[in-house]
């Protein structure tokens, strides 16, 4: 698991992450699954999981003594869901785009100066690009960061590509301002980015934008895999992207 900023409260922390679990496993589990899986001390797991079935977030099966999301979980990001990102439909096309490209799938939104990962269906091979949902990478170190980018108006692109460099994680110094800012023009006008190497060495991505609900928030879906793996597909892959992209249209404009 992930470390979180030094600015999260860790007990906040804890408990979107437990739901993040099982968001994972899709499964009831019991205290000493979840304090594996996540690497947390069993007493304060314990703790925790105890805390959110009383307050009716999750349901306590006294028979196995497993813990699962409660009703009111599911119904808590509804309307976030329905009315804002139309994430079901986009994420019923994650899986037939993981199977036909044999790729780690991933949905990308703006979190101030990051791209986070929203959703991630990791690809079966044994080769693979791994990342995590919520994940977060540098807007301008993230080939979902400029297709993000690419997006926005001009000056609120210019203000997120200055909060990005402001996170530079790179092991280089960080471009120009103006470089990015140009990286992400490129994105817009071809309709997607491909990069190698950004974050992890030998490791490809190529991202295409999607804008979905009537706040018009920037998303971007991308496939990331290592470099041979996009070798004479590239036109095949982003014909792939492309035809999601469509199929998602009418859900999209019904939800505007």
């Amino acid at each position: 698991m992930r470390s979180p900023d030094a600015s999260v409260v860790k007990s906040a922390a804890r408990t979107l992450e437990i739901f993040e679990y099982f968001d994972a496993v899709r499964r009831p589990a019991p205290i000493h699954d979840v304090a594996q899986a996540l690497g947390y001390p069993h007493s304060s797991t314990a703790a925790l999981l105890r805390s959110l079935a009383d307050l009716g977030y999750l349901e306590y099966s006294i028979t196995d003594k497993t813990f699962f999301p409660s009703i009111r979980v599911s119904l808590l990001g509804h309307w976030v869901g329905e009315e804002i990102l139309s994430l079901r439909g986009i994420q019923h096309q994650m899986r037939p785009i993981a199977d036909a490209t044999g790729m780690t799938v991933v949905l990308g939104s703006i979190s101030d100066g990051y791209c986070q990962y929203v959703r991630v269906l990791e690809a079966e091979t044994p080769i693979r690009y791994h990342v995590k949902a919520g994940d977060r990478r540098c807007l301008a170190r993230s080939t979902l960061g400029h297709v993000l980018l690419g997006q926005e108006p001009l000056e609120p692109r210019r203000i997120l590509i200055l909060r990005a460099l402001a996170t530079w994680d790179g092991p280089d110094a960080a471009p120009s301002a103006e470089a990015v800012e140009k990286q992400a023009g490129q994105a817009a006008a071809r309709g997607f980015a491909f990069n190698v190497g950004l974050v992890t060495p030998h490791a490809a991505m190529l991202a295409v934008p999607l804008r979905a609900g009537y706040a018009n928030r920037p998303l971007a879906l991308a496939v990331a895999a290592a470099e041979p793996f996009f070798q004479g597909r590239r036109t095949e892959i982003l014909d792939i992207l492309r035809s999601a992209l469509t199929d998602l249209a009418p859900a999209e404009r019904a939800s505007a």
